[in-house]
């Protein structure tokens, strides 16, 4: 005997199903339809779910993860799909491998056929995504955001997908909107509802005038207050380098003789701050053209000190000057 049909009852919630005798025998379950039945929308559940994605996908490094020209066979023997003469061939559009057929290739590569992706993209995108379906072991209706993922670390292309198709995979929350700040208003949320005009916005700001007499101090920005070494009782010292002051020393007249031309900087020798084999901090450094330079290294800091002054304040005096000039800003 064959199951009958059920008999709903709405008032109670319950469902009346009389069954046959040798299925009466067994363990039943009811249930709601399983997935693999449920009809997908058109374009797929990912492309209705995320419009953004569609676009993404045309990426010419996603299409060759996932198949190139193999994956957009799919698509039939004419990307146009009308007014076809001819057999398929593939050509280069868009920097993707697409079909066409001869009529549309000979339009195409001589000018008359203008190729704009956004038409074609809902299509592309539904045949990689059945691509990747496949490699995944489901069909194109059951493909989530999780499998889509997975499929693109494998094939290193995990960047190109939009964050929110990530962000859905990981189970986390949708990105809040950027709040915006209006001046002598606040936030606001978005800028669905107030559409800003950036020259309409600085002629109404009460503090324009203002904003623009304002001098902001400058701070040296890379300042480690408490760095990790201060605690060792012996730490080995490191040598701070930086290519763009020592530019900028070189920039200046020489201490000595006030030339600008084939300036050297200077590190400091002597005072108990060089070490063989290396030099001094960039930061001791001051400029001297290259005569005043060779004259130091042959005589030796102590006679050249007795003449032209302590290595030290024109070392000071340098940096005063970088400061003054806001090379640390």
């Amino acid at each position: 005997m064959m199951p009958t049909h059920p008999v709903f009852v709405p008032e109670m919630g319950m469902v009346l199903l009389k069954v046959g005798e040798g299925l009466a025998a067994l363990r039943t379950s009811l249930a709601n339809r399983p997935a693999v039945l449920v009809p997908a929308p058109e374009g797929g559940d990912l492309l209705a779910q995320f419009p953004e994605l569609a676009s993404a996908l045309l990426n010419p490094s996603i299409v060759n993860a996932a198949g190139g020209e193999l994956a957009l066979r799919s698509l039939g023997q004419c990307l146009i799909g009308h007014g076809c003469i001819g057999e398929s061939v593939t050509t280069e559009m868009g920097g993707l491998p697409l079909p066409l057929c001869w009529h549309h290739d000979n339009e195409y590569r001589d000018g008359q056929l203008p190729f704009n992706q956004g038409e074609h993209a809902a299509a592309i995108a539904r045949a990689l995504l059945t691509r990747v379906a496949g490699w995944c072991g489901v069909a194109l209706a059951q493909l989530q955001a999780r499998d889509l993922c997975w499929w693109a670390s494998v094939f290193k292309v995990l960047g190109l997908l939009p964050i929110e198709v990530v962000r859905h995979a990981c189970r986390l929350s949708a990105l809040e909107p950027e709040r915006v700040l209006r001046p002598g208003r606040g936030y606001r949320e978005t800028d669905a509802r107030y559409p800003v005009n950036r020259t309409e916005l600085l002629e109404q700001d009460p503090l324009a005038e203002l904003r623009g007499r304002v001098r902001i101090k400058p701070a040296v920005k890379a300042i480690d207050p408490e760095p990790p070494m201060l605690h060792i009782p012996r730490p080995k010292m490191r040598r701070w380098e930086s290519a763009n002051y020592l530019a900028f020393v070189r920039q200046l007249p020489c201490v000595v003789t006030g030339e600008t031309e084939g300036i050297e900087a200077h590190h400091v020798v002597g005072h108990g701050l060089s070490v063989m084999g290396s030099k001094t901090h960039d930061l001791m450094t001051f400029p001297l053209c290259h005569q005043a330079h060779m004259e130091l290294h042959n005589k030796g800091w102590q006679q050249w000190e007795q003449t032209h002054g302590s290595q030290l304040e024109h070392v000071v005096m340098t940096l005063n000057k970088a400061a003054g000039l806001g090379v640390f800003g």
